[in-house]
């Protein structure tokens, strides 16, 4: 059973995705439009896993591991795929805004996320680099 705040949590970061989504339609503004898309995505993301993991405990299976060890399975490669993408998409919405003659804020921004997220990127394929032959699809040992 969830808590009170458990339950406002997903509520919580259920509205705020599909609100930027709604944004998204409203806007008539590009780099505003951009950055409505990458704040919809990260919120309604968050919230598919957090109702995946608890749909898992509902039926009595482990909960997704978040931060995993040895070879990447294929839904490490998705969520990889997406928010590098993402960053992305807010680095474009700054590059536009500066050539429109924004102060540039939003760039910087997107490239300091962009860091974090190549970070954790380069540690996801470092992971696979290291068992990259230890699959059962033959690859060299």
């Amino acid at each position: 059973m969830l808590l009170l705040s458990e339950i406002g949590m997903r509520v919580g970061t259920g509205t705020a995705g599909v609100g930027s989504a709604v944004l998204v339609v409203i806007f008539d503004d590009l780099v505003m439009r951009l950055v409505a898309v990458w704040l919809a995505v990260i919120f309604l993301s968050v919230f598919t896993v957090m109702v995946v993991g608890d749909i898992r405990e509902r039926r009595g299976l482990p909960p997704p591991k978040i931060f995993g060890t040895g070879r990447p399975t294929a839904a490490e490669w998705c969520y990889v795929v997406v928010f590098d993408a993402l960053m992305a998409l807010i680095v474009y919405a700054g590059v536009l805004d500066v050539q429109r003659g924004g102060t540039g804020e939003l760039m910087v921004a997107g490239v300091l996320v962009v860091g974090m997220v190549l970070h954790l990127t380069g540690g996801m394929a470092l992971r696979w680099w290291r068992h990259r032959g230890a699959g059962t699809t033959g690859g060299r040992r």
